[in-house]
């Protein structure tokens, strides 16, 4: 077991655990209701029929739904691209000025959700533009280092 830079102690082949919230964040001062997975302590994906363009920072609102507990957090847009079959725009967005509140908060909910078990074959969206990007910051070996 190895510790993280929260002093949690966390293992090393331990996998990201696939959640999947509701979100919610202001778009053109209308309240757009998202779905939000791949959580971890530096962002996540939203999954939305309105996004953000890249670089656009704004609040995103996350609801722990153990303890029903709402945290609002700093987020900015990363990537984002468009699924023809879902009719849905995806964007990877990084937190920014998480308090140590908020960082516990993300960490209970992730440590409350099962661990995506081991898949033998590799998904087709990771060699897609947004695939790449959840590798590149949301590797699970970055965070515990």
């Amino acid at each position: 077991m190895a510790k993280s830079r929260g002093g949690r102690e966390t293992n090393s082949k331990q996998r990201v655990p696939e959640i999947q919230l509701p979100v919610f964040y202001n778009k053109g001062g209308r309240r757009v209701e998202a779905n939000g997975t791949r959580f971890s302590p530096k962002g996540c994906v939203i999954y939305t029929n309105i996004p953000h363009n890249c670089g656009t920072s704004f609040s995103l609102r996350i609801t722990n739904p153990h303890s029903n507990k709402t945290i609002q957090v700093d987020s900015s847009v990363i990537l984002k691209k468009r699924f023809d079959s879902a009719k849905k725009w995806g964007m990877v967005v990084r937190f920014m000025n998480l308090s140590t509140s908020e960082k516990d908060e993300i960490y209970d909910i992730l440590s409350r959700a099962p661990a995506i078990p081991k898949t033998a074959t590799e998904s087709k969206y990771l060699k897609t533009p947004i695939g790449q990007a959840i590798l590149r910051y949301f590797n699970l070996k970055k965070l515990i280092d």
